[in-house]
C-alpha cells in the first residue's frame, strides 16, 4: 500500500479521562492528512476533540469491570496489570469472544488497514485475527511489553493475586482458537503482536527491564521555560476530584492566587470555588500562560500532568484517584519535587498546610527547575517524526 493512504482505526477500549483522547489525537495529527481516520471510543464525553480528524467517531465495545471475584476474595487492591485485565474480562473466554467479534465487525465495516489502540487489549487481539497491523499507545503503565513470565507487582503494599496468569492465558488461547488462531506461550505475549509505542520516561515506567522497543517522549513539544516568576497555584482536575468534599473545601480557602481548569465543572461548584477566590477557566489554559503565572501545580497524579509539570519545572501536589495515579505520583515523588496525598490523608487543614508549604519553599522551586533540566531530553521530541517512523512501515 502506498504511504499516505489507507484507513486507520483509532481504538480506545477502557479507562477514563481525557488523556486517552489526547494521545489518539496526537497520533492522528502526526500521521497527517493522507489517511482516513475512524475512532471507536469507549467513552464519548471528549470525542469532540478527536472527531474533526475522523470520518466517523462512534461508541465502541468497552472493558467492563467485573468486581464479583475480587469482592468474594475480600476486595484486595489490584496487584498487577494481569490482575486488572482479569477484572476486565480476560478470565472469561466467552466474554473475550464476544468483544473480539465486535471489534472484528468494526474493522470490517470501516475497512481498516491499521489499528492504533490506547488501552485496547481485546481490540489488539481482534487486529491480529483480522490480519491488520496494530500499534499499542498510551503510558508505560497501560502499555506493557511482551516477554514477561509474570507481570510485576506495581505497588508494594498491594500484592494479593486472585487470578493465576496461567488461567488468564488459557482463556485467551481458547478465544484465539475459536477464531482459528494460534495461542500464546505467556500471558504478557498478547502484547507481542503490536508495535509498542508507550509515551513515558524511564522514571515512570513499570516495565523498563523488559522493554525491547524504545519509549516515545510523553510531551509533544518543548514547553516554555526560563521565567519561573509566577505565584499562582494552577490546578487541573479532570476525573473524580470534584467528588472529594475535603479537597474542594481545601482549594476554596487556600488564600493563595489560584487558577483551576476542570472540564465539565458544574455551575454550583464553580460558584462555590469562585466565591473562595479561585479563578475558574472554561477552556484549556495555554502552556505559555501556565509557565508564566504558576509556582505550584495540583492534579490527580495523571501521567500527562506529572510530565507537563516536570517539564515546566514546577513543584507538584498530587491527589491520586486510583492506583495508576498513585503509582505514577509515587514514582515521580522519588525525584523529590512531588507531594502525594492518598485518600486516607485528605484532611482540609493538612491539604492547605501542604500546598502553602510547597508554595513558599524556594529551595523546592530550585530543585524542580534542576530536575526539569535533567529530564528535558527524555520528555520532549519530534513526536510527528517518531510516530511516522514507527507506523508508516506498517502500511507498506
Amino acid at each position: 500500500m502506498p504511504r499516505g493512504t489507507g484507513r486507520i482505526l483509532l481504538a480506545w477500549e477502557g479507562g477514563a479521562g481525557r488523556g486517552h483522547i489526547v494521545t489518539l489525537k496526537t497520533i492522528a495529527e502526526a500521521l497527517g492528512d493522507g489517511f482516513v481516520f475512524d475512532a471507536a471510543l469507549c467513552r464519548m464525553e471528549h470525542a469532540g476533540e478527536l472527531a474533526p480528524l475522523c470520518e466517523l467517531a462512534f461508541p465502541s465495545a468497552y472493558l467492563g469491570f467485573d468486581a464479583t471475584r475480587r469482592q468474594a476474595a475480600g476486595n484486595p487492591n489490584t496487584a498487577t496489570w494481569a490482575e486488572f485485565l482479569g477484572d476486565l474480562g480476560f478470565a472469561d473466554s466467552g466474554r473475550l469472544i464476544g468483544q473480539i467479534e465486535w471489534w472484528l465487525a468494526a474493522i470490517q465495516a470501516r475497512q481498516s488497514s491499521l489499528m492504533v489502540g490506547d488501552f485496547s487489549p481485546i481490540a489488539m487481539l481482534a487486529a491480529r485475527i483480522a490480519g491488520i497491523p496494530m500499534a499499542a499507545v498510551g503510558t508505560g503503565y497501560s502499555t506493557p511489553p511482551a516477554g514477561m513470565d509474570a507481570f510485576p507487582v506495581l505497588l508494594e503494599e498491594h500484592t494479593t493475586r486472585i487470578y493465576r496468569e496461567a488461567d488468564l492465558l488459557a482463556a485467551v488461547n481458547a478465544a484465539m482458537q475459536h477464531f482459528g488462531q494460534p495461542g500464546y506461550a505467556r500471558f504478557s505475549d498478547i502484547y507481542g503482536a503490536a508495535v509498542s509505542m508507550p509515551r513515558t520516561i524511564a522514571a515512570l515506567d513499570p516495565y523498563g527491564p523488559w522493554r525491547s522497543q524504545p519509549l516515545l517522549p510523553p510531551l509533544n513539544e518543548a514547553l516554555p521555560r526560563g521565567s519561573h516568576g509566577g505565584d499562582e497555584v494552577f490546578i487541573y482536575f479532570s476525573t473524580d476530584e470534584r467528588n472529594d468534599p475535603a479537597l474542594m473545601e481545601a482549594i476554596a480557602g487556600l488564600d493563595l492566587p489560584t487558577r483551576l481548569y476542570m472540564p465539565g465543572i458544574g455551575d454550583e461548584l464553580a460558584g462555590r470555588l469562585g466565591a473562595g477566590g479561585v479563578i475558574i477557566e472554561k477552556s484549556p489554559v495555554p502552556l505559555e500562560l501556565i509557565a508564566e503565572r504558576s509556582r505550584v501545580m495540583l492534579h490527580a497524579g495523571q501521567h500527562g500532568s506529572l510530565c507537563m509539570a516536570l517539564g515546566l519545572g514546577l513543584p507538584q501536589v498530587a491527589f491520586p484517584q486510583h492506583l495508576e495515579h498513585l503509582y505514577h505520583a509515587r514514582r515521580a515523588a522519588q525525584r523529590g519535587t512531588v507531594t502525594v496525598f492518598q485518600r486516607t490523608e485528605r484532611d482540609v487543614a493538612a491539604i492547605r498546610q501542604s500546598i502553602r508549604g510547597v508554595h513558599a519553599d524556594a529551595d523546592l522551586a530550585r530543585r524542580a527547575i534542576l530536575l526539569s533540566d535533567e529530564l528535558y531530553p527524555s520528555l520532549f521530541g519530534d513526536i510527528a517524526a517518531l510516530v511516522r517512523g514507527r507506523l508508516l512501515p506498517l502500511l507498506d
